[in-house]
């Protein structure tokens, strides 16, 4: 063993029996994981009547858009609040005289909502409104005080009209409104999936009614585990024991209470962090049992000194009088509550908890081990693919709460591992490819690589589910996307003559347009295109097919012949894993990438998302062991810091005290950094893989193989999904090489089993002897199991 797989193979050691004497971590991390949900659906919400609006046509940089909706009233109401958000600046006017306005405003908070009391007019009312900045604008008036939610008496729909630097004088009660054109209606505001997304609604908690969640997800109430830093200045606080127990929120008068004296400055105000104890995706929810309505100022954090530094800012609540109040949606574990001097008495709560917002899906992948170290690593992995299945499979829940291919070829393997979901892995891929009709004709995500992995991460999807009407489905957007990224290969070398965003990794040198992200990208292309020509044989389109795999093989070659550095593809763990993981390295080659590079300590810092990749390579070059140290130190590493979902960068030198502020990604270092993200999740996919060697060998599971790799464990089991049914299998090492393993096999799966061949060893299928083949250099017993059934093997 080389000295620095030594002194690897002692740290991981070492660093496991301190896990096992300090690790703290809630033992249940995903609350949702045992609620089954046969049909997906969720407490009923009507979706606000209001539309999201624009002006047509093109405009240029700056432009100024004017909106303009002249209505009556028959009636007057005894009170009008008038709500607009949408665009960075706009100016509202109501029957000539100035309502408001918003100017632009740094954070990630969005859309600012302005409101402000009206006074309408019997007859006819003209509303305007100029913006700049933007795509979009809604807008209502409600008959009711400020944060109350009615029946509207206006709102923004088709019937607006809209002008571009309209003339002077548009504004003006009685001016003309001919020449305008009809509005772009985008559709209601809580109509579209795509509006959930990108943190593009953070900012509507404070628009009346709107709840921003998709049908098909579900909501769970969740009391916090324990209250930090409380800070009483010159306030005082009542029930505190309440926030964390549900018998005291229970019983009557018992409940949670602050009171602050007017005037007390913003340094002296009462203030307290609520802990979780987990990672969660919600809101903040205040359920107040006061008289009147009151502020309450919300801090999310990830991490404890996120609280301080949060990604949407220090965000105020208006809480009214008997009713649930909302913060923004994000995932957080933590809470600051500070409570302004902004009411004379006692501010009452029947409960201040996480409104957790989840997507219902049953875990039917399962793992567990001798190991309690890889058994919660395994755990966290799920639980994090499981918080990015939200509205669609997103990169993370706090940010960017977005699509990203790269991360969803990594969650997505997850996702089929445990959870065989098809809604959110299906329209995830369609969303980031186009549609039939209108295919992609860019980069997915304006990244090539992104592109690259979009192709394998149907492949994988399709040896998962075997969906094979599905998969013909993609034939349009798969040669769309094939053939749009050889025009980025000019004599089958990948030179980015579309001024792409060639990003690899969040890793000096590998996220800028650069030799080096040019010849991971190759590499990633290579599979790709080897990827796409089995995926065309599988539609039966062998003409396709034909021409994409000759493409590869060219590819390869270039590859080949000029990207290497002696026997490796560089210095760098990322490049050479890639070469292994796609298949470009040849024999000689994969020995040097072992011995040169991925067994020596790496040059760099690695995310979580190509660490995948790197133990992926491992796996294929026959040093799982390592690979297995090396998932111990790096993700058990996360979890010895805490962890209860993986983080979207980590290693192991950074600091340790307030770690989130030393994190590293997108270019950047500090609390923006997402403590929950898919791309981190690989090793949950890998130990299902590895460890208890399951893996389809063709389409839907109709063959597979299990290949039992203890790796020096005691004992290991789980299970994986399949289209019909679940496998299971359960591992015990019974010394001197032998292993017993039990396998139960669902209807339509035949299985390859490879059992380790000690000296002179055969296998006996339930007790019985059975011819076996050696493979795997004689390293393997080769069986097959062709029934479905319950099997006891040994060796």
């Amino acid at each position: 063993m080389p000295r620095a797989s030594q002194l690897l193979f002692s740290f991981c050691l070492v660093a496991g029996l301190c896990y096992r004497a300090s690790c703290q971590l809630p033992k249940r991390l995903d609350l949702a994981a045992d609620i089954a949900h046969p049909r997906l659906q969720r407490t009923l919400h009507q979706p606000l009547p209001e539309h999201y609006i624009w002006t047509a046509g093109k405009a240029a940089k700056g432009a100024e858009h004017d909106f303009l909706r002249i209505f009556r009233l028959q009636s007057l109401p005894a009170q009008a609040m008038l709500y607009v958000a949408g665009p960075r600046q706009f100016t509202v006017w109501v029957n000539g005289l100035r309502a408001g306005a918003v100017q632009p405003k740094r954070g990630n908070l969005r859309p600012q909502v302005m409101s402000a009391a009206v006074k309408l007019q019997s007859g006819e009312n003209r509303l305007a409104v100029a913006a700049r900045g933007g795509d979009r604008l809604v807008v209502k008036i409600v008959p009711a005080a400020y944060g109350e939610n009615a029946t509207p008496v206006l709102i923004s729909d088709a019937r607006w009209r809209g002008a571009i630097n309209a003339a002077a004088g548009w504004r003006r009660a009685g001016s003309a409104a001919s020449g305008w054109q009809p509005v772009k209606d985008l559709g209601g505001i809580e109509s579209h999936i795509d509006n959930f997304q990108w943190n593009a609604d953070s900012g509507l908690y404070a628009w009346p009614g709107y709840d921003g969640i998709s049908p098909f997800l579900a909501r769970m109430p969740v009391l916090a585990r324990r209250v930090l830093q409380i800070q009483a200045g010159r306030g005082k606080f009542q029930g505190l024991q309440a926030l964390a127990s549900a018998r005291q929120l229970q019983a009557a008068g018992r409940g949670f209470a602050v009171r602050v004296p007017v005037g007390t400055p913003q340094a002296k105000q009462p203030s307290l962090v609520l802990d979780f104890g987990r990672e969660m995706d919600g809101r903040i929810a205040l359920e107040s049992a006061a008289r009147q309505p009151f502020i309450v100022v919300a801090s999310y954090g990830e991490s404890l000194g996120e609280t301080r530094h949060p990604y949407l800012g220090a965000t105020p609540i208006y809480v009214l009088p008997g009713r649930v109040s909302y913060g923004p949606k994000s995932a957080f574990r933590y809470v600051r509550l500070q409570f302004p001097a902004n009411f004379p008495g006692w501010e009452r709560f029947r409960a201040v908890r996480l409104d957790n917002i989840y997507y219902p899906v049953q875990y039917r992948g399962s793992f567990s081990s001798s190991d309690p170290l890889l058994n919660r690593i395994w755990a966290t992995g799920a639980y994090t693919a499981h918080l990015c299945m939200l509205d669609d499979i997103w990169d993370a829940p706090k940010r960017d709460r977005g699509r990203w291919m790269g991360d969803l070829d990594v969650s997505g393997r997850v996702i089929d591992t445990v959870f065989a979901d098809h809604f959110l892995m299906q329209d995830t891929l369609n969303r980031l490819a186009g549609d039939a009709q209108h295919p992609a004709q860019h980069d997915v995500n304006g990244i090539p690589g992104y592109s690259a992995f979009w192709v394998m991460g149907e492949h994988d999807y399709y040896l998962h589910t075997g969906d094979l009407a599905y998969l013909r489905s993609l034939h349009a957007q798969l040669l769309a996307l094939l053939a749009y990224m050889r025009t980025e290969m000019p004599a089958a070398r990948f030179v980015n003559p579309h001024h792409a965003w060639p990003f690899v990794d969040w890793s000096p040198g590998l996220f800028g347009d650069n030799a080096a992200t040019r010849r991971a990208t190759q590499l990633e292309f290579y599979r790709a295109f080897q990827n796409g020509a089995w995926m065309l044989r599988q539609m039966g389109d062998q003409a396709s097919a034909r021409k994409w795999a000759d493409y590869a093989r060219r590819v390869r070659q270039v590859a080949q012949g000029q990207l290497r550095t002696g026997n490796t593809f560089g210095r760098r763990w990322q490049t050479n894993a890639m070469a292994v993981f796609s298949g470009v390295a040849s024999p000689a080659e994969r020995q040097a990438i072992w011995s040169q590079v991925l067994s020596r300590p790496k040059t760099a810092m690695i995310t979580p998302y190509y660490n995948f990749y790197v133990i992926e390579a491992m796996a294929k070059l026959g040093h799982r062991r390592h690979a297995l140290d090396w998932i111990r130190q790096y993700w058990g590493g996360m979890i010895r810091e805490g962890a209860t979902s993986f983080w979207e960068a980590y290693d192991p030198a950074w600091p340790k005290q307030n770690f989130h502020k030393y994190l590293q990604a997108d270019n950047g270092m500090g609390y923006f950094v997402s403590l929950a993200h898919g791309w981190s999740s690989g090793p949950t996919a890998w130990l299902t893989e590895q460890v208890l060697g399951l893996k389809p060998l063709t389409p839907g599971f109709r063959q597979m193989q299990i290949r039992p790799d203890l790796l020096g464990l005691r004992r290991a089991q789980g299970s994986e999904p399949t289209p019909g049914g679940v496998v299971k299998v359960r591992y015990h090492a019974l010394g001197g090489g032998r292993l017993r393993a039990r396998i139960l096999l669902p209807a339509g799966v035949e299985a390859r089993v490879l059992m380790p061949a000690p000296a002179g060893a055969g296998v006996k299928v339930n007790g019985k002897p059975m011819a076996a083949r050696r493979v795997e250099q004689g390293q393997r017993l080769r069986v097959w199991l062709k029934h479905a059934g319950s099997y006891t093997l040994t060796n």
